[in-house]
């Protein structure tokens, strides 16, 4: 089993966190694997195609912005392996101002694929977040 080292998840998740911020859609499709399931307590979703993500993603952003958040980090909180290219990784997310004031926090699991000498989400379990 090749061992991961949290600073590859962490610098996966913190350009995740940059394209998130910026809008950058593109790059924010280009971080999942199809199909993908995203799970949260009101329900499942299969995520076939890279549209889902970037449509969702801007809805995310518009909602951020209006709530005067200019950024999100990502910590990475925990890392555990699950088999030869697959790792679940337990993540806070810090919403920010313009004065990179935390605002809003949550959490989140993400199932990562080693792909591309990067990672990719094949699975992202939403808990409750602070928003």
């Amino acid at each position: 089993m090749e061992s991961y080292d949290s600073d590859d998840v962490q610098a996966f998740l913190t350009s995740f966190a940059v394209a998130t911020s910026t809008g950058d859609l593109d790059a924010i499709a280009e971080s999942y694997a199809f199909p993908a399931l995203v799970v949260s307590g009101s329900g499942s979703e299969a995520v076939g195609e890279p549209e889902t993500v970037r449509d969702a993603a801007q809805t995310a952003a518009r909602g951020m912005r209006e709530r005067g958040l200019v950024a999100a980090a990502a910590l990475v909180e925990d890392v555990a392996e699950v088999g030869d290219s697959l790792v679940w990784a337990r993540v806070r997310w810090s919403y920010r101002d313009e004065n990179a004031n935390e605002r809003e926090s949550g959490t989140a699991r993400y199932l990562l694929r080693r792909a591309r000498s990067t990672f990719e989400v094949c699975v992202e379990v939403r808990a409750d977040d602070d928003r």
